[in-house]
């Protein structure tokens, strides 16, 4: 299976905008993440793989997980990067070291 820009970027819009809940979320990127045959659109693995990396946390809904959640600003910024708006730096967002 294939992750691309294009269906993280739909996810994650849909979540912003209430279309699909965060557990939901958390459950489709877990599912991704626990994928063996996984494969990334060609120069994203990095940052495709980070994402799924701190959106999967929303699917714990433990108040001990919370505090591992991303916020929107964070989100905002990986939609930026999917979109080509910025270059991708890990060290802007310290949640997926995590």
């Amino acid at each position: 299976m294939e992750l691309s820009r294009k269906l993280v970027i739909e996810i994650l819009e849909n979540m912003l905008t209430g279309i699909i809940s965060q557990e939901d979320v958390g459950w489709w990127a877990y599912d991704f993440l626990m994928e063996v045959d996984l494969d990334f659109e060609p120069g994203f693995e990095k940052l495709l793989r980070d994402i799924l990396k701190s959106l999967h946390y929303f699917h714990d809904t433990e108040p001990m997980v919370r505090q591992f959640y991303p916020d929107t600003e964070e989100i905002l910024y990986y939609l930026r990067c999917l979109k080509g708006e910025e270059m991708y730096q890990r060290s802007r967002v310290v949640h997926w070291r995590v």
